[in-house]
C-alpha cells in the first residue's frame, strides 16, 4: 500500500511541475500568438521534452521494474509501450480513425505544407500531455485503485484522472485554451483519447490520435498565412520529440526491465 501511495505523490509532483512549467514558458508569454523561435525552442525541449518526456518516465521507471521482479504497480504493457507489430497496427488504426475525426470538424485548412506545420507544432506538446496525464497520471490512478474498485472501475478511474487532468492544465496555455469555457470543451477530446488509450494500450497510437485531436483548436487559433512555409525548426523539434520518447522507451526503460525478466527466467 506504501509503494501505491508513493507512485501516487509521485505522479501528482510530475504532473504539477509540467504543468507549471508550461505556464511558466508558454501561457505566461502567450506563446501561441508570438513569433519567437527561441521560445518555442525552450517551451519544447525543457517543458516538453526534458520535464515531460524525460523526467515523467524517469521516476516512475523504478515501479516499473519492480513489476518485472514481482507484481507490481506499473508495467510497460500497462502505461502503453508494447511490440513494434502491435505498435505499427495500432498507430495505423488510430492514425487513420484521428484523421476522419479531423476533417469531419472542418478544419480551417486542409493545405498540405499548413497541415505539417502545425501537426509537428502540437507533436511535443501532444506526446508529453500522454506521457504524464496517461502514462503516469491516469495508470497510476488505475494502478491504486485496482485493489479497492476491481480492475474494470479502476479503468474508469484512470479515464476520469486522465482526461480531467488534461483539461485541467490548460490553464497554464496560452489564451484562448485558459479560458474555463475551453477548458471544459477540451475534456471531450481528452474523454477520446482516453479511451483510445485504456482500451488500445499503445502509448505511440494514443499520441497520434491525441494530436490529431489538437490541431482542430490549434489552426483556428493561429494565422493561417504565417504557415504556408514549411517552419523546420518546427519539423525538427517534432523529431526530436518522438526520438526522445523512442529512447527513452527502447533504451531507458524496455532494456532494463527485459535484461531483469532475462535474469528472472534463469534462476
Amino acid at each position: 500500500m506504501k509503494r501505491h501511495v508513493l507512485l501516487i505523490i509521485i505522479a501528482i509532483t510530475v504532473y504539477l511541475v509540467w504543468t507549471f512549467a508550461t505556464y511558466l514558458f508558454e501561457g505566461r508569454i502567450n506563446l501561441l500568438h508570438i513569433d519567437d523561435p527561441i521560445g518555442r525552442l525552450e517551451y519544447s525541449v525543457i517543458v516538453n521534452m526534458i520535464i515531460g518526456t524525460v523526467i515523467a518516465l524517469l521516476v516512475i521507471r523504478p515501479f516499473i521494474i519492480e513489476s518485472v521482479i514481482e507484481s507490481g504497480q506499473l508495467s510497460l504493457s500497462q502505461i502503453g509501450f508494447r511490440s513494434i507489430k502491435n505498435t505499427v497496427v495500432l498507430v495505423a488504426v488510430a492514425g487513420t480513425i484521428g484523421f476522419l475525426l479531423f476533417v469531419i470538424q472542418g478544419s480551417a485548412s486542409l493545405n498540405p505544407i499548413v497541415f505539417s506545420n502545425v501537426f509537428s507544432q502540437t507533436l511535443p506538446t501532444s506526446i508529453a500531455e500522454v506521457v504524464v496525464c496517461w502514462a503516469v497520471m491516469g495508470a497510476s490512478m488505475e494502478s491504486f485503485s485496482k485493489n479497492k474498485f476491481g480492475k474494470k472501475l479502476s479503468v474508469i478511474v484512470g479515464i476520469i484522472t486522465s482526461t480531467v487532468l488534461f483539461g485541467v492544465y490548460h490553464f497554464a496555455h496560452s489564451e484562448p485554451f485558459n479560458q474555463i469555457n475551453t477548458v471544459m470543451i477540451l475534456m471531450l477530446p481528452g474523454l477520446l483519447t482516453s479511451i483510445v488509450y485504456f482500451v488500445g494500450r499503445n502509448i505511440y497510437a494514443t499520441i497520434v490520435f491525441h494530436n490529431f485531436q489538437a490541431l482542430f483548436g490549434v489552426l483556428a487559433s493561429v494565422e493561417i498565412e504565417h504557415m504556408l512555409q514549411i517552419q523546420f525548426l518546427v519539423v525538427m523539434l517534432a523529431v526530436a520529440s518522438v526520438l526522445v520518447l523512442i529512447i527513452m522507451d527502447r533504451f531507458i526503460l524496455r532494456r532494463k526491465s527485459d535484461s531483469i525478466f532475462e535474469w528472472k527466467m534463469k534462476r
